[in-house]
């Protein structure tokens, strides 16, 4: 069948995926779900199911995940079994609670392979971390938070260093900070109003580092964090020009708040991670 115009019939443009905030319950999905119909509420509700183990990793029950979803208790329970069949969920049933399964661990390890650069990057960044007795992590954004997808750290370096997969969140962390002084003056002020709207106590206790790292990235090349995530740790954060995907390429160098001092954020930690960051830079310009 042909148009007025004798053409062939266009088919219709295939619709974008938009961008999803983290879905905490049922409320969220069904929001979702009304303003596109093609989302699917099936899958969603069983990622949601994995999802409470990033804020929340010891093992759940199928009545915990029910009420903190929103979720009845017979989806959550077929659900749990299907994940439980793919390997996404261990059951214990001395317990009857369901712990994250091994098969969770295989889907973040292609995306740590295949971060750029990170092979060439790893015995620059152990030397960091070795020189200033912290820890250098490379990460990326997500939502209101930076995944770590690198860490190399001192022997006895910082308490709670953030292994591959941990989560943090953008406002109180440097290479977070870093992030969003990249963006324009619009991006950053929508961006901290849903920070303040969705996380308010995050980010109370980040404001004045937030605003001195913002204020001072230009013409430092880096930003700061003097503590505020409350685990005794002072870091600097540099956002690359290298991408993946759609994200560029976060640095950070964490160090133990009581082996350092905020001076040496700027005369020297920050000025050196720069330096490697750059090195980073050149690498990618020169493929």
């Amino acid at each position: 069948m042909r148009n007025n115009q004798g053409s062939p019939p266009q088919s219709a443009p295939m619709r974008q995926a938009r961008p999803v905030h983290q879905l905490k319950d049922q409320d969220d999905l069904r929001k979702v779900r009304e303003d596109d119909p093609n989302f699917s509420g099936t899958l969603a509700k069983g990622l949601m199911i994995l999802q409470s183990f990033v804020t929340d990793p010891r093992a759940h029950a199928n009545s915990e995940f029910a009420q903190r979803l929103g979720l009845p208790r017979p989806t959550v329970s077929r659900l749990c079994r299907s994940l439980q069949a793919l390997g996404f969920l261990d059951h214990d049933d001395r317990l009857d609670r369901y712990f994250i399964g091994p098969a969770a661990v295989t889907l973040g390890y292609p995306y740590v392979i295949n971060t750029p650069l990170l092979p060439q990057l790893r015995s620059a960044m152990q030397q960091l971390a070795d020189r200033f007795e912290g820890a250098v992590s490379v990460g990326v954004t997500m939502e209101l938070d930076v995944v770590y997808v690198e860490t190399c750290a001192h022997e006895h370096g910082t308490l709670k260093r953030p292994g591959v997969g941990a989560v943090r969140g953008i406002v109180e962390t440097a290479m977070g900070r870093a992030w969003l002084a990249q963006l324009t003056a619009t991006e950053r002020n929508q961006f901290l109003a849903r920070a303040r709207k969705e996380r308010p106590d995050e980010y109370e206790r980040s404001t004045e580092g937030l605003k001195d790292s913002l204020a001072n990235y230009a013409k430092r090349g880096f930003s700061i964090n003097m503590g505020d995530a409350g685990l005794g740790v002072l870091a600097v954060g540099v956002a690359s020009s290298i991408r993946y995907g759609p994200r560029k390429l976060l640095f950070n160098c964490a160090v133990p708040g009581y082996r350092s001092k905020p001076n040496d954020l700027v005369k020297t930690i920050g000025p050196a991670l720069v330096q490697l960051v750059n090195l980073a830079d050149r690498q990618v310009g020169l493929r």
